[in-house]
């Protein structure tokens, strides 16, 4: 016979099957360890009561302090300027806008400069000079109008940086 005779793969007798059974039962006892690990490790119960996020505390922002970041100078002065139309008198030189879009209309602050003069940190509704208040301010301008009046008399804008365009 040319073809030699075939012996079974696995023995069913003989050290060898002694050996293959502890690996066999050495892996198994190594996947229920991992498993084990996993799930006293898993996260807290999904139905647990969640407690609720406590609201933000109303922080109030020192704004000379912002004013001083922004580039205005330490002592302002006090000085007249000339009479001027409105549009050029005031330069917007920063804004913090806070909270949402909604509310962003009654908080928040400016650094606006008047002509001749340093820049001022403004709160949204102080005065800004001459009976113009600061009504609202918006994330890249602000609205300048009368006391005790809701339209605005003069909407300033933040100049754009070098570089940026208008269009989107």
């Amino acid at each position: 016979m040319i073809i030699a005779p075939m012996s079974p793969l696995h023995p069913s007798s003989g050290p060898n099957i002694w050996l293959i059974r502890l690996l066999t039962f050495l892996l198994a006892a190594l996947a229920a360890g991992s498993g084990l690990f996993w799930v006293l490790h898993w996260p807290a119960i999904p139905g647990a009561p969640v407690r609720p996020m406590a609201a933000a505390p109303d922080v109030r922002i020192d704004s000379d302090k912002i004013a001083l970041l922004l580039g205005a100078s330490a002592n302002p002065a006090a000085g007249d300027s000339p009479a001027a139309p409105v549009s050029t008198q005031y330069k917007l030189l920063g804004v913090i806008a806070q909270g949402d879009a909604r509310s962003q209309a009654s908080r928040g602050s400016a650094l606006i400069a008047t002509e001749g003069a340093p820049a001022k940190p403004y709160r949204v509704g102080d005065e800004v000079a001459d009976g113009l208040v600061l009504q609202a301010v918006k994330a890249r301008s602000v609205s300048l109008g009368q006391a005790g009046q809701t339209q605005s008399a003069v909407t300033l804008e933040l100049p754009l940086l070098p570089g940026l365009s208008s269009t989107p």
